[in-house]
């Protein structure tokens, strides 16, 4: 037997949920696919933005917030600063427990959630097939929100780049004195050959992870397990998860004939720090719109769902862009620019703003790159005047 619906979404992380809330709200009747019930666990430090929550048209419960966060304290060799803000930057949650509560909001909605695998999508005149080891099901359009392992995204969407992170939760003493000065999250610049690394401090447990370049990767667990015991952290007994954060924008497109692809699978991370939740969460909330626009005017060619890749674009590319600018500047000149922001508590600030949806990375690269230039020169002008003749 083959069921039918209107709209299909696969994938139930924050994208899909997302979507498939959108869709169901309208009186759509939606499938949620997710192959895996939740809670299930989710390797990410959990730091949700100020943006991405002005994104929910809900209000997240207390209970799902483990801290509030004000600030970071950046760590460069063994010099370390702090930087906040007089407003939230962030929120705290456990992955596991938020992507199951979006979950919920879709249900509640109205969506159909599905734990079932999509193994395969057919696109046929009129309708789309999707195949799933428990049965066959026929819908006018999908969304493909399938994280970083897309299947079926991937054929639409070529991600820019990809990061690679590992992570764990570890076990803290209760009460976690770190996590209660201030609500700053800890970033460690430099913490492996290939990229960055963080402790989240989420009271029950610490979110200790490290991230970076795809192409650098040598060694992850070895260099995570020697990370976390030099910030007095143990790794043993614990669940240690990697996997691939596709980022910085696609090539080409993100929808196709029937088809729209949203979330990490669509490249949306930031490439500067792997953050994703925000633009998952908006991006999915796009596409749903797109899609029940479409289905206004009668059609659901790739022409008539352009729309939605035109809005992605305005709201996520053109940042992205200054993001992988900024990534580029910083493996360059690694010893100038991230010392440079290290070490400045205004240049730290301004980059917070960006986290709060109060600027973006090209307004803040128009304001730091002549001042870090200008730090490069006074540098070398004095190192001159100390040249003996």
């Amino acid at each position: 037997m083959i069921e039918r619906a209107d709209y299909a979404v696969i994938g139930g992380g924050p994208a899909g949920a997302s979507a498939a809330r959108r869709l169901a709200a309208a009186g759509a009747s939606v499938l949620l696919f997710e192959r895996r019930p939740m809670p299930r666990p989710k390797p990410c430090g959990g730091a949700l933005s100020a943006r991405g929550l002005a994104h929910l048209d809900f209000r997240l419960p207390d209970s799902l917030i483990d801290g509030e966060v004000f600030g970071v304290r950046a760590h460069v060799g063994e010099r370390s600063v702090e930087a906040r803000l007089d407003r939230r930057i962030a929120v705290l949650v456990t992955r596991a427990r938020f992507d199951q509560f979006l979950v919920s909001k879709a249900e509640e909605a109205g969506a159909r959630v599905l734990w079932q695998r999509v193994t395969a999508v057919e696109t046929h005149p009129g309708e789309i097939v999707l195949a799933t080891p428990e049965g066959r099901f026929t819908v006018t359009c999908a969304v493909a929100c399938e994280g970083a392992n897309a299947r079926f995204g991937g054929a639409v969407a070529a991600p820019v780049d990809r990061l690679f992170c590992m992570a764990a939760d570890v076990p803290v003493a209760r009460p976690d004195a770190q996590a209660e000065q201030g609500g700053l999250l800890d970033i460690y610049h430099g913490a492996a050959e290939w990229g960055w690394g963080w402790v989240f401090h989420h009271g029950r447990y610490a979110s200790v992870g490290l991230a970076g370049a795809a192409s650098a990767v040598r060694r992850p667990r070895e260099t995570l397990r020697q990370f976390a015991r030099r910030c007095g952290l143990s790794l043993d007994g614990v669940s240690v998860r990697g996997h691939f954060i596709p980022c910085g924008g696609v090539r080409g497109t993100r929808c196709a004939d029937r088809l729209l692809v949203a979330g990490d699978a669509a490249g949306l991370a930031d490439p500067f720090t792997g953050e994703g939740m925000a633009q998952a969460i908006r991006s999915g909330q796009l596409a749903a719109e797109a899609v029940l626009g479409a289905d206004a005017r009668c059609g659901f060619s790739a022409a008539s769902l352009a729309v939605y890749d035109r809005r992605c674009r305005q709201a996520f590319d053109r940042d992205l862009r200054g993001a992988r600018l900024l990534v580029r500047a910083v493996r360059r000149w690694p010893s100038l620019l991230v010392r440079a922001g290290a070490s400045d508590l205004d240049v730290l600030r301004r980059y917070l703003r960006i986290q709060t949806g109060e600027s973006t990375y090209r307004a803040f690269l128009r304001w730091f790159v002549p001042r870090a230039l200008g730090r490069w020169v006074r540098g070398k002008t004095k190192r001159l005047q100390h040249v003996p003749v």
